[in-house]
């Protein structure tokens, strides 16, 4: 997990799967997913991430992933995600579309 766990928004992750979920935009989209959060209304959490944009990247492929696999064990990873979790490497930009 990141260092800024302690301050995030409560409702960072349930508004990440609702953006991923919506298909707006790819929650890798970093300008995206900020812009359809304000129009959602999800300014908090907009803001939030503006904010802690250098750790974005981090948010969406190490602890929003594991965020989903403890919230959804039952739902299967994809190719990509698996051949990334068993080589190290950072999710592939398709990834959570």
């Amino acid at each position: 997990m990141t260092s800024v766990d302690n301050e995030r928004p409560d409702n960072l992750m349930p508004t990440l799967l609702e953006i991923r979920d919506s298909g707006q935009c790819r929650t890798l989209e970093f300008s995206c997913v900020v812009n359809t959060l304000k129009t959602t209304g999800h300014e908090d959490v907009a803001v939030w991430l503006e904010n802690h944009q250098a750790s974005y990247h981090e948010i969406v492929t190490q602890d929003f992933a594991q965020w989903l696999k403890d919230h959804f064990p039952d739902e299967p990873e994809s190719i990509a995600q698996d051949a990334a979790a068993a080589t190290g490497l950072d999710m592939p930009e398709d990834s959570f579309s």
